[in-house]
């Protein structure tokens, strides 16, 4: 309750992944907190190097800082 945000990071679909437990919990637990899941989109992904496909999906260490910027800035 304390946070502004709780973000949860996967390489994995986002969709009954670990994000969605997360969420579950602390819905259950009335906590009211913003939530952002990160991960991999329920889609087949093209074959290519690990670091690349990582960018693609805005999964690497820029495209997350700049996900978790704008969420902040969104509800802020």
């Amino acid at each position: 309750q304390s946070h502004e945000l709780l973000v949860t990071l996967e390489e994995n679909v986002i969709a009954g992944g670990a994000g969605s437990a997360v969420s579950e919990y602390l819905n259950d637990k009335g906590n009211r907190v913003s939530i952002m899941h990160l991960g991999l989109p329920d889609a087949f992904l093209p074959h290519g190097k690990h670091a690349d496909l990582l960018k693609q999906c805005n999964l690497d260490s820029q495209g997350i800082e700049t996900s978790i910027r704008n969420k902040l800035n969104e509800i802020a």
